[in-house]
C-alpha cells in the first residue's frame, strides 16, 4: 500500500493532544495579557489576507475576492486601540467564514486556552454534534463521583446562561468550512476552545439539557471529573446487521499515534467478514472529519483488485515551512504538481483476503477531509455506492496544514499547502454526492433503516 503524497490532516491536528507545540514561542502566559493599537491590529489583518494568499494551493478557487475585500475593509472600522488578544481576536477571526475552507481557520486563543487548562481550569467537557440549530451531547458521560449519566443525544438548551441559539449564531461567523452547513458542523470539533474563547465559558459551568422531553439543571463544578461512559472502548466497530451483511462504524480516520492498533482492527475486521461470508459491506463514515488518508486506505486495499488512486492530480504551493531543506524542493511560493499514479496508489491485498460483495458507504455534511478522499476513492473508483447526504465539503479537497503566526498579536492561523482532485479528474466545485439519498431521519440512525430497506446491488 502506497499513499505517500496525500495526507490530510484535520480530525489528525485537532486529535493528536500535541496542540500546545503549536504555540508562537514568544506566546508565554504574560504575552496573553498584552493590548494592541489599532495600527497593529491593521497590520495582522492585512498580513493574514496577504500570506493566505500566498500560501493556499487554491486560494482562487476557494475565496471570492470581492467578499474578502468587503470584508477585510469593514474589520479594520473595528479595529480599536487597546484591544486584547481575546478582543482582537473576536475581529480578525470573521475573516475565517471567507476563505470557504474547512482547512483555513484562525485558531481561537490556543495559548490562553491551553494555560487554563494547565492550571486546573476546567474547561468545557464534552464533545458535542451541532447541526440544524441544535447541540446535542455526542456521547454518553458520567460524574466520577456519584455516577450520575447524562445520555447521548441529550439537546444542550443552554450553557451558563447563553443560550444553544446564542452560542451557534455568535460562533458560526467565526467557524471554517466551504458551506454555512458545514461551519455550523465544524463548530463541534472545537467547542470547548469556541466556549472559552467567545463565552469565557471555565470553572464551574451552568449546564442546562433536554432528554426525553425533560429539562435537567445542573453545575458542572470544576473540581468534579466527568468520563465519557464506556471510556476505553474503540469508536470503531465492526457488526452485523444480518449474517451476510457487515456494518463497519469509523468514527475517525485520525489514527497517527494508534495506527497499528487500527491496522490490527482493520485487518481482524476483514478476517470476520470472511468467516462470516457476508455478502455486503456497510461503512459508515458519518461525522469522520479526517485524519490521515493511509488510514481509509487500509480499508481500500481490501476492496479492489486493482491499484488504485485517491486522487488525480495533487498541487503544492510551497513556503518556507515545506520547501525542504535549503530549498531543495523549490522556492516559497512555487507551485509544484505531484505525480499521484507514482506515489499515491492504493495496492490491493492477496486475492483470497479481498473482498468480493456488495459495498456501501454512509457520508454526511461532516464526512470531511480524509474522509472525502474516501468517499470519491470509493465513488470514483467503481469499489462501491454512497449513501446518505452531500458532504458539507468540496469533492475536491484541501490539505497538509502549516501554520503561521500575525505578527503583532502571535495569533495562530492554519492554512492548506495541497489541493487534491477527485481520482476522476472532475473539479466542479460541488459537494460529494450520494448515489441514494437518506431522509434526515433515516440518516440519523440509519440502522434500523437499513435492517427494513434492503440495498439494491452496488
Amino acid at each position: 500500500m502506497r499513499t505517500g503524497i496525500i495526507v490530510i490532516l484535520l480530525g489528525s491536528l485537532l486529535g493528536c493532544g500535541g496542540m500546545k507545540d503549536w504555540i508562537h514561542p514568544d506566546v508565554d502566559k504574560a504575552f496573553t495579557g498584552q493590548t494592541f493599537m489599532a495600527q497593529q491590529l491593521q497590520q495582522d489583518l492585512d498580513y493574514l489576507v496577504a500570506t493566505m494568499s500566498r500560501r493556499h494551493p487554491a486560494f482562487e478557487q476557494y475565496v471570492d475576492s470581492d467578499d474578502l475585500s468587503a470584508q477585510v475593509k469593514r474589520l479594520s472600522a473595528e479595529l480599536k486601540d487597546n484591544m486584547t488578544r481575546k478582543q482582537a481576536f473576536a475581529v480578525l477571526g470573521q475573516l475565517t467564514p471567507y476563505f470557504n475552507d474547512g482547512h483555513s481557520i484562525l485558531f481561537p486563543l490556543l495559548a490562553e486556552f491551553t494555560y487554563a487548562e494547565e492550571a486546573g481550569v476546567q474547561t468545557f467537557p464534552f464533545g458535542v454534534n451541532i447541526r440544524d440549530g441544535k447541540i446535542r451531547l455526542a456521547h454518553t458521560y458520567q460524574r466520577s463521583d456519584d455516577q450520575k449519566t447524562l445520555a447521548a443525544g441529550s439537546e444542550i438548551i443552554s450553557i451558563d446562561g447563553h443560550a444553544a441559539s446564542e452560542i451557534i449564531a455568535r460562533l458560526t461567523p467565526l467557524s471554517h468550512g466551504e458551506s454555512p452547513a458545514l461551519r455550523e458542523s465544524m463548530l463541534s470539533l472545537l467547542f470547548h476552545y469556541w466556549l472559552f474563547a467567545v463565552f469565557d465559558v471555565k470553572g464551574d459551568i451552568q449546564l442546562a439539557l433536554k432528554d426525553n422531553g425533560q429539562t435537567t439543571t445542573l453545575t458542572l463544578r470544576n473540581d468534579q471529573q466527568w468520563e465519557r461512559a464506556g471510556a476505553g472502548q474503540d469508536d470503531n466497530e465492526l457488526t452485523f446487521i444480518s449474517p451476510q451483511v457487515a456494518y463497519l462504524c469509523i468514527d475517525s480516520f485520525d489514527v497517527d499515534t494508534e495506527q497499528a492498533a487500527y491496522d490490527a482492527f482493520i485487518d481482524a475486521s476483514f478476517e470476520q467478514i470472511r468467516q462470516q461470508d457476508a455478502q455486503t459491506l456497510i461503512i459508515d463514515i458519518r461525522g469522520n472529519t479526517g485524519g490521515q488518508s493511509d488510514a481509509g486506505a487500509q480499508i481500500i486495499q481490501y476492496l479492489t483488485d486493482k491499484p488504485v488512486p485517491q486522487g488525480s492530480v495533487a498541487i503544492e504551493k510551497l513556503n518556507s515551512d515545506t520547501n525542504g531543506w535549503f530549498g531543495y524542493r523549490g522556492e516559497p511560493g512555487e507551485v509544484i504538481e505531484l505525480s499521484v499514479e507514482s506515489d499515491g496508489m492504493i495496492e490491493p491485498v492477496e486475492p483470497s483476503l479481498q473482498f468480493k460483495g456488495d459495498v456501501w458507504v454512509v457520508i454526511d455534511r461532516m464526512s470531511y477531509s480524509a474522509a472525502i478522499l474516501f468517499a470519491t476513492t470509493i465513488q470514483d473508483n467503481q469499489l462501491g455506492k454512497l449513501i446518505g447526504e452531500p458532504t458539507g465539503g468540496f469533492a475536491n479537497q484541501t490539505g497538509n496544514l502549516t501554520p503561521f503566526y500575525l505578527p503583532n498579536t502571535r495569533l495562530l492561523m492554519l492554512a492548506p499547502g495541497r489541493f487534491i482532485v477527485r481520482p476522476s479528474g472532475n473539479k466542479a466545485k460541488q459537494p460529494v454526492m450520494p448515489d441514494v439519498r437518506l431522509t434526515d431521519e433515516a440518516l440519523a440512525d440509519p440502522l434500523p433503516w437499513l435492517k427494513t430497506h434492503p440495498l439494491p446491488s452496488a
